[in-house]
């Protein structure tokens, strides 16, 4: 009973928008494409913003000690990618912050079973990414929703 009364003094609250100007006026409809979630800053960015070659830096819950050939080239929507053994290549968008991998092509050779399992572990986690931005520093992260999976350094040459 106790619960239905604190439930009931919600709604309340959320109708008279006690503490906000009022629950219709405190709502805020925008077309703005960028803004915060959280602490995850959001920026507004194309597919195209992120064409060129990018080095991949570090990975989440993947060690890539001795990778250090892991390049990404990003061209107009189409992702190439290339670890020690095995390259890959699939199609994103249709947005950076909505973002969905078409099947990925995997082709290459054999390598060490060691650095082949490493290598699949990490394109797992490039098929669940669904988001891409650039942070302040120029470094190109990769998330899952709101966990980011893969951090890259653009390559200068």
């Amino acid at each position: 009973m106790k619960c239905l009364r604190s439930v009931r003094a919600l709604i309340l609250v959320a109708i008279l928008g006690i503490g906000s100007g009022g629950f219709v006026d405190g709502a805020q409809a925008s077309d703005k494409v960028s803004g915060d979630i959280g602490d995850i800053p959001m920026t507004s960015s194309s597919v195209e913003t992120f064409d060129g070659a990018w080095i991949v830096q570090k990975a989440t819950d993947v060690d890539l000690a001795g990778f250090d050939s892991m390049r990404f080239d990003f061209v107009a929507g189409t992702l190439y990618g290339s670890g020690p053994c095995r390259s890959f290549k699939t199609e994103f968008g249709p947005d950076t912050q909505n973002l969905m991998f078409s099947p990925f092509n995997v082709g290459g050779g054999m390598c060490d079973e060691q650095i082949m399992i490493t290598e699949r572990d990490f394109f797992q986690q490039i098929r669940i990414v669904n988001r891409l931005e650039i942070d302040g520093s120029d470094c190109l992260i990769m998330y899952n929703f709101d966990r980011p999976l893969v951090w890259l350094k653009r390559l200068v040459e």
